[in-house]
């Protein structure tokens, strides 16, 4: 498989409370972790869901690559940024281990 795609993978920090247990809340600053990967990018769908007072488009994209993806990870991708929807897939197949993930765009 070919990856023609460069991609930013986003590692978000886990924000410690007055007590240093670690809470909940991610945080994907400037000063997070951040690598380059080769990845392949595919569109998936889009749609338009009715909400009240909101007309929000929800896109989802497929990242396939060689470097492994986490759960809560973002993807940053033509100035778009991509939040990684669930546990990503891995296969080892003979030719190499490969990862997909499956990404969401929230617009509006």
């Amino acid at each position: 498989m070919q990856f023609p795609h460069r991609v930013v993978i986003v590692t978000p920090q886990l924000v410690t409370d007055s007590y240093d247990n670690p809470t909940p809340q991610l945080v994907y600053g400037d000063d997070t972790p951040r690598r380059t990967v080769w990845g392949l990018v595919q569109p998936g769908s889009s749609a338009e869901p009715a909400q009240p007072g909101r007309q929000p488009v929800l896109t989802s994209w497929r990242l396939f690559t060689a470097s492994p993806v986490a759960a809560r990870e973002r993807v940053e991708w033509r100035g778009q940024v991509l939040d990684v929807a669930g546990e990503p897939s891995w296969w080892s197949p003979r030719f190499g281990t490969h990862y997909e993930a499956r990404l969401t765009h929230v617009q509006g």
